[in-house]
């Protein structure tokens, strides 16, 4: 291998001398021209990458980038570059198998859920039809990370068995993929516990979802000395107690001993029902929840773990709700009027970049063509997505009402028919949390966002009364502050 690596610059410090003359005479009135690599196969750039770094010459010698990837060497070679217990139990390799084989590793590498990543329902493929349903997430996932791009024309033939050379490609862009992720995750912090938390109310509850996260590279061992792993306590706005998890509960008195992998964690799950100590309904204010995880490293010798790591502190604040759980309509306007009004000043002008200023920086931006919410069909983009929202590329966001034909639209070409189809921003009604127009379709915005502040802009018919049209936007709240996480279009519908 380094006898290679050896021969390799010779070669290039020759072809220099031999392409730059001037350059290896001091000669200043030189023409400069690029030095470019031949190759005699597209994939032999990636084949170097991997032999390069992991050693791969034995294993790619002599084969045929042309040939299809047998069973066994799919999984050697995964083995060998990025899983090394990956298990490759078929026949053959399909392209539509592999990529879903390398996206699902790519998921595990970055700490994602590939079930739950957002994604443009995009028609990306010509063939898109005959890829596996079971595959086709993960294809547009892969697509979207730049591990596979298909093979020109639109075209991904999915069920085509895949080849040495294609089997390279995959390995490098997964770990490309891999890489640019982690590098966008400030988060990561090498050789650390994390404490990570969240709260959503429900209804009259609050529930905290927190987790202990493991930054290190080897397996780490914890003590509890007690069956108490954690502890909350809820403070108001003027310091003053109102919960603890821990009070007027018993615990066992016996240690106990976890284990967390490298970029795994513990979760715990908490609910406080807004009652103070003296069992008052806390209606609205101000909080603060300080969540401690209550464990110690188990070997005396070892340092002791850093507070820090340990704790999670989190501000929120609970408002009035009304008989549905819902905040009130008075509350939503006081609390979102300004916010709402700039995001409509921003989407009566076409002004996308601006937007992306108010969008949820996890969940993105749900667009509902008709009224009705659908988790599994409405196109959502992140924050980067839309700042190409000018793509020519047609997107299914739906189907048309009555006639149930496909909505196959560019984005530019949605938001003309379903995002600012009238003069909302001077809407002749708005309501905070109320509807106020309704058709013969579910309204089920408040049962799919999460506890939202849903603000609807109605415009009456102008031919005739019932001919009305109208659109919500949709915030939830975001680490202290109300974000947009979908815009929805209604209209009256025969």
């Amino acid at each position: 291998m380094k006898n290679k690596i050896i021969i390799n610059i010779v070669t290039v410090l020759l072809l220099t001398v031999l392409v730059f003359p001037g350059l290896a005479y001091g000669d200043t009135d030189v023409s400069i021209m690029p030095i470019s690599m031949e190759y005699n196969h597209w994939a032999d750039k990636y084949v170097d990458q991997l032999d390069m770094e992991y050693e791969m010459e034995d294993f790619f010698k002599d084969k045929d980038l042309n040939a299809k990837i047998s069973s066994e060497d799919f999984e050697n070679l995964v083995q060998k570059t990025l899983k090394e217990d990956f298990e490759y139990m078929e026949e053959i390799v399909t392209r539509e198998r592999a990529v879903f084989e390398f996206t699902k590793i790519w998921a595990e590498k970055t700490g994602q859920d590939l079930d739950n990543i957002a994604t443009i329902k995009m028609i990306i493929y010509a063939d898109t039809e005959e890829i596996d349903a079971k595959y086709n997430h993960a294809v547009t996932v892969a697509y979207m990370k730049n591990i596979a791009k298909g093979r020109g024309e639109r075209i991904f033939d999915p069920n085509a068995e895949l080849t040495y050379g294609e089997a390279a490609t995959l390995v490098v862009n997964s770990k490309n993929a891999v890489e640019k992720e982690l590098e966008n995750n400030e988060s990561i912090v090498e050789g650390k516990f994390e404490t990570r938390a969240n709260y959503k109310v429900i209804n009259e509850n609050v529930e905290f979802n927190f987790e202990l996260f493991s930054h290190f590279e080897e397996t780490k061992d914890l003590m509890f000395s007690s069956g108490q792993q954690f502890e909350i306590t809820i403070t108001n706005e003027n310091g003053e107690e109102v919960y603890k998890f821990s009070e007027g509960k018993a615990f066992t008195m016996a240690i106990v001993y976890e284990t967390i992998e490298p970029g795994e964690s513990m979760e715990w799950t908490d609910e406080w029902d807004r009652t103070d100590k003296e069992g008052n309904y806390l209606e609205s204010g101000k909080y603060t929840a300080k969540i401690e995880i209550l464990a110690k490293s188990p070997d005396e010798e070892d340092e002791e773990i850093d507070k820090s790591q340990l704790t999670k502190t989190i501000s929120f604040t609970l408002y009035k709700l009304n008989e549905n759980g819902r905040i009130t309509p008075e509350s939503a306007e006081s609390i979102i009027n300004d916010k709402a009004t700039k995001v409509m000043e921003e989407l009566k002008v076409k002004d996308i970049q601006g937007l992306t200023d108010f969008v949820h920086p996890e969940k993105g931006l749900r667009f509902t063509p008709y009224t009705t919410v659908n988790k599994e069909r409405d196109v959502v983009f992140d924050i980067e997505e839309l700042k190409n929202f000018d793509t020519e590329e047609e997107i299914l966001w739906g189907y048309y009402d009555g006639k149930g034909d496909e909505i196959n639209l560019t984005p530019v070409e949605y938001y003309e028919k379903f995002v600012y189809t009238k003069d909302f921003l001077n809407a002749e009604k708005i309501g905070y949390n109320e509807v106020l127009s309704s058709g013969n379709m579910i309204e089920n915005q408040f049962e799919v966002y999460d506890n939202p502040i849903i603000v609807e802009y109605y415009i009456p018919g102008e031919e005739f009364y019932n001919a009305w049209e109208s659109l919500r936007l949709v915030f939830e709240e975001y680490e202290g502050n109300w974000m947009l996480v979908g815009i929805i279009h209604n209209q009256w519908t025969i």
